[in-house]
């Protein structure tokens, strides 16, 4: 909690920092009083102060009903989740959840440090300017300011006269000794130096020091011309350290309705979980945290690029005097504490606003006029100006909304025509009732910022929070954590455009199936909708759309167990998806898909080296047991950062020289070998040539034939996994022992193969198999 006038007292505020006093201003004895209110009272009780002085309604005034949740989150700061969303509870917490003291001082106190790089690319040399924002007791005095950076040498020392109260200093300091570049995951490494700033008073025998990590890096967000000439609109890609890179991630929610049962074990298992899936970015969803001090460390230390919302979503919001103030106050203090991280690369003003008011979703065109002008005073008035204070030297872009069409929204006056154009910025797409393995669903977009499709968590994970009774399609307890409009009915409908449904799919028996087919139906759709955005980062279509540089999909984490979009369920379990994830998002994927009569090999290379290889594509029959029944090879190579088709052939002619009856009785192996050898580069990409449900699959025994520690690790297990006939995802599961395997959900197309499991604690060999579990697409049935 922060307040700026220790005098003040009522400021509904979720997420400020501290309470800073001179000594001078303390007695004695001393207390901090704070009243709670009921968040959804007071939220109501504003949303009808509004009505009554300003004569309109703001909308949405309450969530969907299928949602369960409370109504008027957008009139008070805190987690807009917190009041329900499609995948969440309505959990409006009320409390002190966070440390809170206060900080007194006899002369001088450091209240921020903010640091921005600076690098001089012709010499490769850095520099470093410094914001330090001070807070002076009430006579004039000089300080000494002390900067140290101790691996890199710097130390320089400044005096300093500071008036009363709070101001800032600012100083550019070169760095005398050679820079190790903070990278991307997947690009290079992320070295941190400690920097220090400590503060003295002329008389005073105390310090005041702050220390903050730092990482040397630059970051832009090019939105400029496409080459060629004849394309129209702007790119929309990210460049670090003067390398374009694609962005490679998912979206995070808050971890837990109760942010205090957050651990930061937990934390990092999901973080980690993000960099092992081979993603370089997060998007810090802005319906519900600005996250923790750790959070970010973590993502510093990891690599992965943040893209930071600010926490305002799917609603529009007043702009009352006491609300922009404390949106003002909101935006200074957590862009302050955040800005020295360098794993925070973009500051978005809100999450689906923009659109939300070009495609009338909460009938604003009642008033556009009104709610165009509260739009532009909140996010371009306060919170862009208040961002641009505190952001020293434009070191991070800002854009005005998700999705937006970016500078050429500022151009058309901060609200685009037409904020879901592939021609600009960064597109959200869903599309439910459909067919999911149709690439050609799917927008030509410059950047997807947002897509996916739902799916059940596991029924070990919902086993802990429900009642044998309850695990039904249809029961209470689905129909109730389900807050997704039609959700059940979209992914049975999705699940039936390839696959048979169980014959009894609403009863107790086949829910566990239900459930796996619905991992499935997510896991395919979005490998199906990823690689097709990683196709298209050359590729330009006659209208100009296409040359996708980003795909986040939605969502990563969970934040309770139900169905929703994420990719690992509450607490930590990998869904099938994740396992895609990892990859879906390899640095080097061959990507085969049909395009009407021909079937078409991609080759993406992301990384800044040009990749040589043997392209082997081998054809199975799932009636034909492990020996392919025909194969092809070819050399190929691919420019860094490119994706090109590298191979073409008539889907006749391909299921002619396979001996395949129709498509569906066959799938492809596409896999890139590193010339005289048997290393595969990546992974293998299999390629399903119809819908499983318009063939005969067999029945596939299974078994663990054996598992063996690895190099005597209590945590790192080598599985391997019998099979009598080719079986398509297969699912493993180690019942009640926390962890991750290598791979999972995949087509085994040899008698035996291995798999590494990594447990989160400490386990053997003997436990591990016991509590191992195995299917298939077959068992279903």
């Amino acid at each position: 909690m922060q307040r700026r006038n220790p005098e003040s007292s009522h400021k509904p505020l979720l997420c400020l920092r501290l309470a800073l006093c001179s000594f001078p201003q303390l007695n004695s004895q001393n207390k901090i009083t704070i009243r709670f209110k009921s968040p959804t009272g007071y939220a109501s009780e504003q949303f009808y102060q509004h009505i009554w002085d300003r004569k309109y309604i703001v909308p949405p005034p309450c969530p969907p009903p299928e949602f369960h949740g409370d109504c008027h989150p957008n009139f008070i700061r805190k987690a807009q989740s917190s009041f329900s969303w499609d995948w969440g509870p309505s959990f409006p917490t009320v409390g002190i959840w966070k440390g809170i003291r206060i900080v007194g001082y006899n002369t001088v106190v450091i209240e921020s440090v903010t640091v921005s790089p600076i690098w001089y690319q012709s010499i490769d040399a850095w520099a470093i300017k410094l914001q330090i924002y001070l807070r002076a007791t009430d006579k004039t005095q000089r300080v000494a300011i002390t900067t140290k950076i101790p691996e890199l040498g710097l130390s320089q020392q400044e005096g300093v006269a500071l008036e009363s109260g709070a101001s800032n200093v600012t100083f550019v300091y070169k760095i005398p000794s050679r820079v190790k570049k903070w990278w991307p995951n997947g690009y290079g490494g992320q070295k941190l130096y400690d920097l220090t700033v400590t503060v003295q008073g002329r008389f005073d025998p105390n310090e005041e020091s702050k220390t903050v990590k730092v990482g040397f890096r630059t970051v832009e967000l090019v939105q400029e011309p496409l080459p060629g000439g004849n394309v129209s609109g702007l790119s929309f890609y990210f460049r670090v350290n003067g390398i374009s890179m694609w962005a490679k991630g998912s979206n995070w929610i808050p971890a837990h309705s109760f942010q205090s049962s957050v651990t930061e074990d937990y934390v990092r298992w999901l973080l980690e979980s993000t960099t092992a899936a081979n993603m370089n970015m997060l998007r810090v969803w802005g319906g519900g945290y600005y996250e923790t001090d750790f959070f970010y460390q973590t993502c510093d230390e990891l690599g992965i690029l943040i893209w930071q919302d600010f926490m305002f979503a799917c609603a529009m919001y007043p702009t009352t005097e006491q609300f922009l103030a404390t949106v003002r106050e909101e935006v200074r203090s957590n862009v302050l504490r955040l800005q020295h991280h360098p794993s925070i690369v973009l500051w978005s003003a809100n999450n689906e606003n923009e659109v939300a008011y070009v495609e009338n979703w909460y009938f604003t065109n009642v008033a556009a006029k009104t709610f165009k002008n509260d739009y532009i005073e909140l996010y371009i008035d306060v919170i862009r100006d208040e961002f641009l204070k505190y952001e020293i030297d434009g070191g991070r872009p800002w854009i005005p909304s998700s999705p937006t069409n970016g500078k050429l929204t500022e151009e058309q006056g901060w609200i685009a025509k037409d904020p879901r154009s592939n021609l600009y910025g960064d597109a959200h797409f869903y599309s439910y009732l459909v067919d999911p393995w149709d690439w050609k669903l799917y927008p030509p977009t410059r950047f997807a910022s947002e897509y996916g499709f739902q799916s059940w968590e596991s029924v070990e994970s919902l086993a802990n929070y429900s009642l044998p009774e309850d695990r039904t399609y249809h029961s209470e307890f689905a129909n109730h954590r389900q807050h997704h409009p039609l959700g059940q009915i979209e992914m049975l409908f999705e699940i039936s455009r390839r696959f048979k449904l169980p014959s009894e799919p609403y009863g107790q028996r086949d829910f566990p199936g239900i459930v796996y087919l619905t991992q499935v139906n997510q896991a395919m759709a979005l490998k199906t909708e990823t690689e097709y955005y990683r196709r298209m980062q050359d590729t330009f279509l006659a209208d100009s759309s296409g040359g996708t540089q980003g795909a986040l999909y939605w969502q990563l984490n969970s934040i309770w167990p139900s169905a929703s979009w994420s990719s690992i369920e509450f607490g930590g379990k990998w869904k099938m998806a994740h396992y895609y994830a990892k990859e879906f998002f390899e640095p080097v994927l061959l990507s085969p898909y049909v395009d009407g009569d021909q079937f078409l090999v991609t080759l993406i290379n992301d990384n800044t080296t040009t990749v040589t290889g043997e392209l082997h594509l081998e054809v199975y029959g799932f009636a034909d047991g492990f020996q392919p029944k025909s194969n092809r090879s070819l050399m190929v190579k691919q420019k860094p950062q490119s994706a090109t088709v590298v191979f073409t052939e008539d889907v006749k002619t391909l299921l002619q020289r396979s001996s395949c009856v129709k498509a569906a009785d066959c799938f492809v192996v596409a896999s890139l070998i590193v010339p005289g050898s048997d290393v595969v580069i990546g992974v293998p990409n299999v390629y399903f040539l119809g819908a499983p449900k318009d063939t005969t699959i067999p029945r596939a025994s299974m078994k663990v034939a054996a598992v063996k520690q690895v190099d005597g690790s209590p945590r790192v297990f080598t599985i391997s996994v019998e099979a009598a006939a080719v079986a398509p995802f297969i699912w493993l599961e180690a019942t009640g022992i926390a962890g991750r395997f290598s791979r999972n959900g995949h087509m085994q197309y040899h008698p035996v193969e291995d798999v590494q499991f990594t447990a989160r604690s400490d386990t053997n060999a003997a436990d591990l198999r016991r509590s191992l579990k195995i299917m298939s697409l077959m068992d279903v049935y």
